[in-house]
Formats: structure tokens, sequence, C-alpha cells
């Protein structure tokens, strides 16, 4: 008997013996895991049909045992104990099947991993060739129906277990995840993904059709244990502190990947070896019986190589992917967590928004660095002990080569960070400054500066590319050393070691060393490259790794209140009641930075439980800084805040209103089937939005829209407010939140709030509210007036009113007219996501060209060539060595030349790929789709952003733009170069192995319909995941907004529970697409794996057809193909689930409205507008058709007139103003000025040239400097703004702010315009922060500025401005709500001043008409009253009224 045979006589025997005895070694264990498990599954079929698939099983083993005891006439002890112990393991089965099936999830592990095992014996043992020599195969060979039969049952009993139990499950196990639930086979097949491929493939899919994660996968989970592992950190913190706390949460699924990449590397070097055994073979001569045997297990054993390959790494890459998707849970997690624990000023320079997106993604793959790096690390060495094999003492070679790539790596690692950190940082800027202008672009409009915005962020986006391109100027570099490393590293080595084994005789080339050799070198030399690519993506993950360190170990919000307990009802030195305390401030200063100025200084104030407080003083006085102390927002800097609750109900100046219906935003946070109705109906009468709930189509379940889009002021004012009764706090809070109310509205919701049969008296509650209306002082208990140097007055109103005049002057100027109720006409457009695009499923191939046009032809046309040079040549070197090793009559130096030539124009051709797709692709591509889409944003109509939310459009500016910058590129670079080598690799296969041609239909028309089915299911999964995405950041972002009321509320752990519900929204398809993405690539491999197999069974089939110089190129050529397909479909997938982001832009940009309208260009070369008149001619304007918003207007203002329109909240006030700048467009009707109807200039040309607006709610950039926040157009003198600074009584604020931060007083001129420029040049996020009626000064003064011709120095007086000059209207929306009566009077006569004596028309929003009184010229000035949208009378001053 041969050796070969006996051998495998003796395998299959042992084979099945130690099998059995690991399956009966397990088995105790697995039964006392499940013995003490509930039963989780209901009585049916499937039970009954397991046991008795089990029941025949036994029955077959044992049938075996007895025909091998009883008709083998001699059975050798092996096979005796094989029969035996395997029958043994029957049993085991049988009564493990029974308990797995009532007591497991899942499909039994153990049985399905014996039984597939079992199942390949049999397979060997029924196709080894010797099948019929005497005594073989159990000594029973002459029986092969047995074990076919065996082999079939065992087949049908494997299909029984894997069989999925979710519909017999019980009903508390019927939330679980489809891979919950998965057998062995399933999860590492993903078979379990086939429902979802068959889905997506039918039909659309939506996000309720995307499975649930495991529960191992759950964000809430996650982040707790993240916590407790934050919490428990080392001290003091350094950069590694946040990796290492990772690693400690995460430690077992981090650990779950060593395994699998071990055997990930075993079966890779593998390769290796069987090139060499197979070439060996090839060339052999051997008897016939020994080569069929032989032969058949190097066909085996590549088919155990190749599978084992592809499912190691399919095993290995989906844990790595699991671990992704973790690390994104708890970052996100943990980032929000720390979002309403930090103070809101941290969040005005938008780095958070950055965190959660950019970074928070390039840390997502820290696990697969660190596993990658062992792991390469590992192979390199494996390799060189390979190497050192077969080149002998050459083998250190490649080691010089590695060491001089690994200094540029280190000099790229070196430069790396700093320009990591300066990209990312460039990035938060523009997002940054991004996202303020979506956020306020109702504003910007309206002051016509949107122009200058987005030359703002174009340049912003420019600093950015330059950034970019730094960064890549570095990693071109480091490729070219990294692809020399891979490319010249086998040519070099074997050319030296063919030129010291000719003249010396150390060795000859043979063709099983030189293709084993190039294999080992490949696998040396692309390990290493790798570890020094990882190395530099290591160091600029520490600087993202850095940068949210830096904002988890920001300054938490420290909460310094006392809380008050029973025994502190007492005066605390305040005076002798002794009724119980709700609020004690003693001695209380506050500071906001060391050396500035002290905003509060020794204010001490009781508040008595059930009262009612006021608060009021001028503007900047820190009566905002105040309620922020009673919050817990500022640290006292002296004394001290205690409270009865920390639990307060708070409104603050500017509303704070999250997305959804307004029923939904009053109820706040509780379960819709908690609401209570009867408290519901009472508060909206208390806050009078009965009327204006009435007007709306939708009634309560109206959208607000992203911060209160879609609703007036006024509305959104009284919305909050509603909020805050219906919270029920015991302590309430009201910062000025009367203001955008006209005097009746305001009046009746006082009181029916704070009167002596108010809402807040007959519950009890303690109210403190700011306020400039003093005419409500006496329905106070307390009064509490504040100035620069702490309290003015304090005490009741019987008290006061007596103290001082300026009060009762204060109450004077407070008269207000009534005016009558209207209907809400403002929009009702529903906040929705972006419209469905059928393409996301079929794709769009116009898609292509949308990009191919951004990134530019010429560019596309050289990273083609450059491909095309490299694939060639870098394929072709592997055929030169084969030409050269067959080829003895030519010199051997004619042969290294060339394949050192071949090489060298291989790598410059990469090199070029290279430079052509990140230095001159991208950035192009980049900096043309962001213009297209910022000028269409920017040009979009008012209507546009109450339709979307600002996390959807900010998610166009973010990640689509980061697909854009950095993964389009790269994957069309990669697919081009993929395809090209493909190409080659292709032809040269089929050439050195011509018959394998007949695979090559198969093989094509399997990869068509498998990237067919994925990328219908991708496209779609990408698109929701894009969707959810954009969900979770516009929560995250209206979280940020609203900080402050969130803590007052106590609301942290409610709305945490809702983000954490949005992240895991968006962790499914995140998840499922990468799942998705391991079926592709497992699906790819076992077709890799069977091109392989099929050549090396047709190399041993055909025995001496094909020589060994033919065989080592194919499988070299496989080991290459087989990343070469993987790499091109991946990159194809991943370049079309990319193009999502180009599809979602050139949706914006081609199917947003632009609210230019044809015929809108007339540009009138005169000075327009030279007088200021304006007429409306029967002005009809609707927000939606069942919306109108203005009917029939018709007025006519003159030339330099004042004239202000008056009505209750919700009267088309503003809406008037907005019809004037054409933000709203007329249904009927005409508006001139001047003559010219302007309904024919271009919107931004008259908002720029014809109107100065001041908005409602004051505009600002925080991230922005002063200067720009002044003059956004840059065309103003230092001098000038400052003159204005000082006029609105600002320019102290800011100066003094830099003078106490460390700077001396100026010693000369020189210093001093030093120090002007550096505080005009300092972020307006550095200084302290303004309150709203400081925010509104600074409104007046860009106004100020905007009525100055360029490059002008300000003048204190001129009579009247130069005849060519034109005269802007300008237009004030509440300008001065927020100002206390003696700054408003101020204001107006600045107003009087600049405009109104220069001859411009003034056009002003009030609710206090009474205010204005004093700056109204007798028979000039007018006052507008509206109402319902409509004129209800028109008075002028000291004159006639006409009555509508």
């Amino acid at each position: 008997m041969a050796r070969d045979e006996l051998a495998t006589e003796l395998f299959l025997p042992i084979y099945s013996i130690a099998l059995s005895i690991l399956f009966l070694a397990i088995l105790p264990i697995r039964i006392w895991q499940l013995w003490g498990t509930n039963v989780k599954v209901v009585p049916n079929y499937q039970g009954w049909s397991k046991v008795t698939t089990s029941f025949i099983y036994l029955i077959s083993q044992l049938a075996s045992l007895v025909l091998l005891l009883v008709q083998v006439s001699h059975p050798s002890v092996i096979c005796q104990i094989s029969g035996a112990v395997s029958f043994a393991a029957a049993l085991g089965l049988c009564l493990v099947s029974y308990i797995e099936h009532r007591r497991s999830l899942q499909p039994s592990t153990l049985i399905t991993l014996y039984l597939a095992a079992s199942l390949i014996g049999h397979a060997i043992e029924l196709t080894v060739p010797g099948n019929g020599i005497e005594a073989f195969s159990f000594q029973f060979a002459r029986y092969p129906i047995m074990s076919l039969v065996k082999g079939l049952i065992e087949l049908v009993f494997l299909l029984s277990e894997c069989h999925v139990k979710g519909s017999i499950l019980k009903a508390q196990y019927h939330g679980l995840s489809p891979e919950e639930t998965a057998g062995t086979l399933s999860k590492t097949f993903f078979w379990w993904i086939n429902p979802i491929l068959a889905e997506g493939t039918r039909s659309m899919l939506s996000s309720e059709d995307i499975p649930v994660n495991d529960k191992s996968l759950s964000s809430k989970s996650l982040r707790r244990k993240m916590l407790l592992k934050w919490s428990q950190r080392g001290q003091p913190e350094n950069a590694a502190t946040l990796p290492l706390v990772l690693l400690r949460c995460l430690l077992r699924p981090f650990s779950s990947a060593i395994l699998p990449r071990l055997f990930l590397i075993i079966f890779r070097y593998s390769q290796a070896l069987l090139i060499s055994k197979t070439i060996r073979f090839i060339n052999g001569k051997h008897a016939i019986e020994e080569n069929r045997t032989t032969g058949y297990w190097l066909v085996v054993t590549a088919g155990f190589i190749y599978v084992g390959m592809a499912i190691s790494s399919s095993i290995y890459q989906h844990r790595l992917n699991r671990l992704k998707v973790m690390v994104r849970g708890v970052l996100v997690g943990l980032i929000y967590h720390r979002s309403l624990e930090v103070s809101s000023s941290d969040h005005e320079d938008g780095n958070a928004i950055t965190l959660m997106s950019s970074d928070v993604d390039s840390l997502s793959i820290v696990g697969e660095m660190f596993h990658e790096t062992w792991a390469q690390v590992l192979e390199v060495l494996v390799g060189l002990a390979l190497l050192a094999s077969q080149l002998g003492w050459i083998w250190p070679l490649p080691l010089f080569f590695i060491f001089f790539c690994s200094k540029v790596s280190r000099y790229v690692a070196n430069n790396l960070k700093t320009g990591q950190r300066n990209c990312s940082q460039a990035t938060q800027n523009r997002l940054a400054t991004t996202a303020s202008m979506l956020g306020s672009a109702k504003s910007m409009k309206m002051l016509g500066v949107a122009e200058h915005m987005k030359h703002k962020i174009q340049a912003l986006r420019q600093v950015e590319i330059q950034m970019a391109i730094k960064l890549r100027w570095v990693m071109v570099a480091y490729n070219a050393s990294a692809n020399a490393l891979g490319i010249f590293t086998p040519v070099i080595t074997l050319i030296i070691y063919a030129v010291v084994s000719k003249h010396s005789g150390y060795g000859k080339l043979t063709t099983d060393m030189v293709f084993t050799s190039v294999a080992i070198l490949g696998m040396v030399t692309h390990p290493a490259n790798m570890v020094m690519t990882i190395v530099p993506r290591a160091v600029a993950s520490m600087a993202n790794f850095e940068r949210v360190q830096g904002y988890l170990l920001k300054s938490s919000v420290k909460d310094h209140r006392v809380l008050l307990k029973t025994t502190d009802s007492e005066s605390g030195g305040l005076g002798t009641d002794t009724g119980k305390t709700a609020v004690l401030l003693q001695n209380l200063a506050i500071q906001y930075s060391a050396g500035s100025r002290t905003v509060l200084m020794n204010v001490n104030l009781r508040v008595k439980q059930g009262s009612i407080v006021m608060c009021s003083g001028p503007v900047g006085v820190g009566k905002s800084s105040l309620v922020k102390a009673v919050l817990g927002e500022v640290a006292p800097w002296a004394g001290s805040v205690s409270v009865s609750t920390k639990r307060i109900g708070y409104c603050a100046q500017t509303p704070w209103l999250p997305s959804g219906t307004i029923k939904q935003v009053i109820c706040g946070n509780e379960d819709e089937s908690a609401w209570d109705m009867q408290r519901y109906s009472s508060i909206i009468t208390a806050c009078e939005l009965s009327v204006d709930l009435d007007s709306l189509p939708d009634k309560d379940n109206t959208q607000v829209g992203s911060r209160g889009f879609n609703l007036s002021g006024g509305q959104r004012q009284r919305v909050a407010l509603a909020r805050v009764l219906y919270a029920r706090c015991d302590l309430v809070v009201l910062d000025d939140s009367f203001s955008a109310l006209d005097g009746k509205t305001e009046t009746r919701i006082i009181e029916n709030l704070v009167g002596p049969n108010g809402l807040f008296r007959r519950q009890g509650r303690t109210v403190l509210l700011v306020t400039h209306a003093a005419q409500h002082f006496p329905l106070a208990d307390h009064i509490l007036i504040l100035t620069n140097t702490g309290t003015q007055i304090q005490g009741s109103w019987e008290e006061v009113r007596h103290m001082t005049m300026d009060v009762t002057k204060i109450v004077g100027a407070e008269s207000r007219n009534e005016v009558t109720p209207r209907i809400n006409l403002t929009s009702q457009g529903k906040a929705t996501s972006e419209a469905g695009d059928m393409t996301r499923k079929a794709g769009d191939f116009s898609l292509y060209r949308y990009y191919f046009q951004s990134v530019g032809y010429s560019n596309l046309a050289l990273v083609l060539c450059c491909a095309i040079f490299y694939a060639f040549f870098f394929t072709f070197s592997q055929y030169w060595l084969k030409l050269w090793i067959e080829d003895a009559s030519l010199e051997p130096g004619f042969y290294m030349a060339g394949y050192f030539v071949i090489t060298l124009i291989a790598w410059t051709a990469t090199n070029g790929t290279m430079w052509s797709t990140f230095i001159r692709m991208a950035p192009k591509s980049g900096v043309e789709l962001h213009n297209r889409l910022l000028s269409t944003m920017i040009g979009a109509p008012l209507s546009y952003y109450s339709e979307n939310e600002i996390g959807v459009m900010l998610n166009r500016f973010g990640q689509d733009l980061q697909l854009v910058d950095v993964q389009l590129p790269g994957n069309l670079s990669v697919l081009v170069n993929q395809i090209s080598k493909l190409l080659v690799q292709t032809v040269l296969l089929f050439v050195v192995q011509h018959r394998m041609v007949i695979a090559l239909p198969f093989c094509i028309v399997v990869v068509y319909i498998v990237q067919k089915i994925y990328l219908q299911t991708s496209r779609q999964l990408r698109y929701i995941e894009i969707e959810s995405r954009s969900a979770v950041y516009s929560s995250f972002l209206e979280t940020v907004d609203g900080s402050v009321t969130i803590r007052a509320l106590g609301w942290q752990k409610t709305l945490e529970n809702h983000s954490l519900e949005q992240l895991e929204n968006s962790q499914r398809p995140f998840y499922l697409l990468l799942c998705l993405q391991r079926w592709l690539n497992l699906v790819l491999d076992l077709v890799i794996a069977g091109i392989a197999i099929g050549v090396i069974a047709l190399a041993v089939m055909l025995h001496g057809t094909s020589t060994g110089g033919q065989i080592g190129v194919a499988l070299n050529l496989i080991i290459v193909a087989s990343t070469t397909l993987l790499r091109l479909v991946e990159s194809w997938t991943n370049l079309e689930i990319s193009l999502g982001a180009i599809s979602r832009i050139k949706s914006v940009v081609n199917d947003t409205p632009n609210e230019e309208k044809a015929g809108e260009n007339f540009l009138s070369n005169i000075v327009w507008p030279s007088a200021g008149r304006v007429e409306l001619k029967n002005v009809t304007v609707s927000y939606s058709p069942n919306a109108i918003a203005l009917n029939d207007v018709s007025f006519k203002i003159e030339e330099g007139q004042k004239v202000v329109i008056c009505g209750r909240t919700g009267s088309g006030k503003s809406t008037l103003l907005l019809t004037l700048l054409c933000m709203l467009d007329l249904q009927n009707g005409s508006i001139i000025i001047d003559n010219v109807n302007i309904s024919k200039i271009p919107r931004s040309i008259l908002r720029q040239r014809c109107f100065i607006a001041v908005p409602q709610d004051p505009f600002i950039f925080s991230n922005a400097n002063l200067r720009f926040n002044l003059d956004p157009a840059g065309d103003l003198s230092d001098e000038t703004l400052v003159k204005v600074l000082k006029k609105t009584r600002l320019w102290q604020h800011f100066f003094h702010f830099l003078d106490g931060n460390g700077f001396d007083a100026p010693s000369d001129e020189a210093d001093l315009h030093e120090r002007v420029q550096g505080v005009l040049e300092q972020p307006l996020s550095l200084f302290p922060p303004l309150s709203i009626g400081q925010l509104q000064l600074l409104s007046i003064a860009r106004a100020i500025l905007r009525a100055h011709p360029p490059t002008s120095t300000y003048q204190d007086e001129y009579p009247s401005s130069p005849p060519n000059m034109a005269k802007p209207i300008l237009l004030l929306d509440e300008a001065t709500s927020s100002l206390d009566p003696a700054t408003e009077e101020a204001i107006q006569d600045i107003i009087q001043e600049e405009f109104t004596d220069k001859g411009h028309t003034v056009i002003i929003v009030a609710h206090r008409a009474s205010t204005l009184e004093n700056h109204m010229r007798k028979g000039r000035d007018a006052v507008i009253w509206m109402s319902a949208g409509r004129i209800e009378k028109v008075e002028v001053v000291g004159g006639e009224r006409d009555e509508r």
C-alpha cells in the first residue's frame, strides 16, 4: 500500500475520533449552561421534527457500527474505536438537540459545528481516489451507499438544526434582532441578511424595514458602561486617557478579533507553501496512483486554505465592524452626555457638532488600526522566516527597504498630527459659520448680507482646502515611499540574488524558488506598508482623541447653589418675615473671567415661596446674569445663591423650541398617553393661544419648525411660556418673556398668570419675572431694580413708587393701545425629511457625469492614463519573470534591466495617480460642489428653511462634503486602478492557463448578479443611514441650543434617552450596511477561492500540460487578483454609495427653487432710492394657499416719513416687512419705491441698496470677529466702527473686557490703535456673553454703519446726506423690544439723528406706539394699525385718522 494511501486510511477514522471526543468533552458544559435557563419556545412541530431527525441519525450511527462489526472480517482497532465514539456522540446529539431547542434562542452552535465537520469528513471519504481498494475507508468501502446515506441524514439533521426559531419564540423574545436568533452558519455566511436583500431588491426600503441591533450594540448600555469607566479614569489626564478608557470599556469586543486574525495570518502564508508544493508537483514525475492521491490532497488543501481564508477574513472584519459601531455609539453618547453638562458658551464655536461627525468617524476605526498593526508586524516576521528558507542569507535585504521607508513614515507621522488638527479646526470653523448662517437665514436675508456671508464661508472653505492640500502632499510623498517598498523590493531582491548566485554559484533561480519568493516578498512588503500607513493614521487619530478628550474635560456647569432646607425659611438678614424662602441671594457678585468687569455687585434678594418678584434695569446691567445665577448656570464670584428647588420653569429671552408639533413642545417630555388635556386646555387659554391655534390648518398639530421657524416671535414666546406652565415647576423664572407681544395680549397674559386670580397665584408658584414693562409692577409682591453698581431700588410697589421718579417715568412710558386679534398667518409647512429618490435603488449614471464635470475632464483623463500604465506594467512584471526563468538563451542582464525598468514605470504611474487624484481632482471638486451648494441654499426662498431641518441642511455641508473631499476621489481612483489591473490580470491569467476561460462567463455572471443585488440594497441603506444621522445632528443641535432650559427643567435624562433613541435609529442602518459589505466580500472571496481551486484542479487533472512557470504566474496572479477583485467591487460599491452625496447635492442644487425670479433684472444706474417714497397697491400675500398673510393692503409713505406699524402679535406686521424685502411673493398688487416697481429689481440688490433692516431676532456670528459682525463688507474704517459702538453704548463692554485680561493701559496713540484693532479682530464668542438688549444695540450699530458710504469716516454731525447719495429705507422689526425705556429713548434719539434728520424713510414695527411719541413729528409721521392681515386704521400724528 502506498504511503499516501495509508495516510489517507488513517486520517479519516482519526478525524472522526478526534471530532467525537471533542464534542463529548464540550457536551456536559453546554448542558450545564442550558439547564437552569427558562424555556424559550412554544410547543410546535419543529421540535418534534428535530427529535425525529436526531433519532434517525442515532439509528444510522448504530447501523454503521453494527455493519462494521458484523460485515467486516477483521476490523482494525482504530475503526472500532471510531464507530463506538461516533455512536456515543450521536446519543449526546439527541439529548442536547432537545435541550437546545427548548432553552436556546438560536440554533445550537455545538451541534451545527459537529455536523458540519462530520459532513466534510464524509465528503472526503466519498471523493478520495482509491475508494475501491481493500480495507479502505473504515474497512467497509464495499458499502459506499451506507456512507452516502449517513452523509445525507447528517445534512438533513444540520438543516433542521439551522432553522431559526423566530416564529416559535415566546412573546417576550419577539423583539430580538435577526442576528441574535441566527445560527452559527447563518452568522458566518451572513444568511440572516438575505431577507433584507430580498426586500431591498423587490421594493423600496424604509427605516421601519431595518431590523434592530442586538443588545451588545445597544447605545444606551454602552453609554452607561463608558460613563462608569470614564468616571474611574486615572488622574491627572494625559493624551492616552481617553483611548485607555475606551479600551477598558470595550475590552471584550476589542479582543474578540484576535483569534480570527491569527487564523487569517496562517491561511495567508499557507498560500506560499501551496504554491511551492503545487509547482513541485507539476514539475515532478510520480506514479499514476501517487499522482492521483497527492494531487487530490493538493486540491483539498487549496480548498481548505482559500475557503478558510474567506471565512476567517469575514469573521475578523465583522468583529471589527461591530467594534466600529460600538466605538461610534460610545463616543457619540458620551459627547451628547457632556453637552448637557458644559456651559452653553462652550458650544458657540461649533466644536461639538464637528466632534460628533468627523472626529468620531475618524476614531471609529481605531480598533482596526490596532489589530492590523500587531497582525501586520507578525506577518512581516513570519514572511521573513519563510523568505529565509527560500533565499538563504539574502533574506534580510527587505529589512533595509523597510527601514528606509520607516524613516519616511516617521516624518509623515511627525507632520500629520499638526496637519490633521489644522484640517479639523478649519472644518469646524466652516461648519460652525454655516450652521449659524442656516439658523439665521431669515435675519441674514433681511439684512441683505447674504452675498457677504457667501464670500465669508467660501473663504473659510478655501482655507480648509488649503489645509487639506498641505496634508495631502505629505500623504502623496508617503505613498510614493510605500509604493517603492512594495514594487521595488521583489525586483531588487531577485536581481541581487541572481547576480550573487551567478558569480558565486550559491544557488540557481528555479521556478519554484522564484514564484514562491515573489509571493512571500509580497506578503512581507504589503504588511510592512500597511504598518507604516497605519502609524501616521494612528497619530492623526490621536489628534482626534485629543479634541474629543478636550471637550469631555471642559469644566461642567458647576451648580454652586445651596438647596434651602425647611429651617432656611428665615429672612437671612434681609427682613423679619418668617415665611418660607424660595430664592435667597446674599452679597451676590458675578464676574465672567478674572480681570473682567464685574457684572453684578453686592446683590441681596429674598424671594418668598408663592410670591411674584419683578426685576428691571437698564441694558447690560446684569439682569440675565442674575437669572443665570438663580438657574445655576453662572458661579458667583462672591456671595451665595440658595434656592428651595433646582427644578425651575425657565423661559429664555430667545425661547428654545425643539422640533415637533405645538402640542408636543408644550407637553414637553411626557409620553402622549400621559398628557393631561384638561390642564393643557386651560394653559392654552391662559397664554392667549386659542385664537392663534384656531387659525392654523393643523391647529396644535402644526410643526413649529427648526428653532420655531414657522411661528412668529410672539407665538414662540407664548408656546415656551405654555410649556413652563404645563411643567408645573414650583419656581418659575421668566427672562423678558413678553417682549415680542403686543400690549393687549401681554396685559391679558400677565393678568391670567400673576393677577389676583392668576394661574401662578392659585397654584402657589414662585415667579421671578425680568421685564421692562413697569406698568405691571403693581402686581408684584417684590420689585428689584438694578444698576451698574448693584441694587438700586428694592421693595414692594408701595415702597418703591415713592422712592424715585424714574419708576413713574417708566410706567408712564409703557401705556399701550389695544388692538384687534387677528388670524395667525405663519407658514404651516410641516418640517419634512428629504424627499425620497427612486434612483437610490436603481442608481443614476447621470451622477457620474455631474461629478466628472466638477472634477474636470482633463484631471479625469490624467488619472485614467496613469492607472492604465500602472496596471499594465505592474502586472506584466509577473509574466516577465516567467520569460526570464524559462529562457536560458539570453543573458540575465537583459531580463534584470527590463524587470527594473518595467517596475520603475509602474511606480511612476501609481504616484501620478495619487498626485492627480488628491492634489488636482479632489480640491477642484470640493470647491466647485461646495460653491454650488452654498449658492443654492443662500439663494433659496424663506419657505425652504421652514420646510427643512437645520440638521438635514447642515449634513449636506458636513458629511456629504466630507465624502466629496475624502472618499469619492479615493474610491474613483481605486476603481480606475482596479479595473485596469483586473483586465490585465485576467488576460494574463488566461494566457498562462487558457483552460480557465471556461470559468470566465460564470465568474462574470456571479459578480454581476452579486453586485446588482448588493447595490440595490446598499444604496437604500446608505440613504436611510444619512437621513437617520441627520436626525441625530438635528437633535444634538437642538439640545445644545436649549441646554440652559433643559437643565433648568431637569429634563437631561429624558432628552438624553431621546437622543439615544435617535442614535440607535442611525446605528441600525449603519450596522446593516457594514454587514452587507461583509456579505459582499465573503461572496467574492469564495468566488476567488473557486478560481484558485479550479486552477490547481486543472493542473492536477491535466498533469503535464502546464509548466511550473505557468502555474506560478497563475497562483501569484490569483493572490493579487483576489485583492484586486475585492477592492474593485468595494471601490465601485463605495463609489456608488458615496455618490449618494452627489445625488443629494445635485438634488438640492437642481430642485431647490431660487428666490430670484425671471424678469428681476432691472439694474438702475441712477442713485436709487433717492427719496424713499413707498406705495403699496392692493397687496395680497400668503405663506400657503390656506394661509393669507396680507389681504388687500394699500398705503403710501412719503419720503423721509417715519411710520410706526402696530397691532396684536401675529397681526401681519413682520409679514409686511418681509413683503417689502421681497422675501414673500405677491399674489396680487404691487409695491412702488421711488417710481420703481420692486418686482423688477433683483432681490439681493433690493435688500442691499434699498433697505437697511434690523430684524426681530438679532443676527450675529459668534465665531466671526467683531468687525465682520458690524461691517460684513469690510468697507469702513476702524475709527468709524469705534465711534458707532461708542454711540450705541457698546464700546466699553468690548474694550474693558480686553483691558481686563492682562493688558496694560495704552502707552501711546500707536498702542491704542493696535488695541482697537485687537478688539475689532477678536471673535465675538471670546467676549462676555451679550444680553438680548445688547444684541439689539449691536444690530442698531450695524444699521447705522450701513447708512454710511464705503471707506468713509464717521462724522457725528452733518445735516443731511449728500444729494448724490442713495437714501435706503430703515426697517425696524421690534428692534428695541428688549431695551429698558432709558436705553430705548437714547436709541430712538440716535435713529432720529442718523436717519430721520438725514431724510431717510423709517418704518418701525412696534407693539408700543406710545414709546415713540417723543420722536414722532406732528402732521408728518404716522401710525398704521394692523389686524388680521389688513390695515385697520392709519393715524397721522397730531392729524386726521383714516379708518379702513
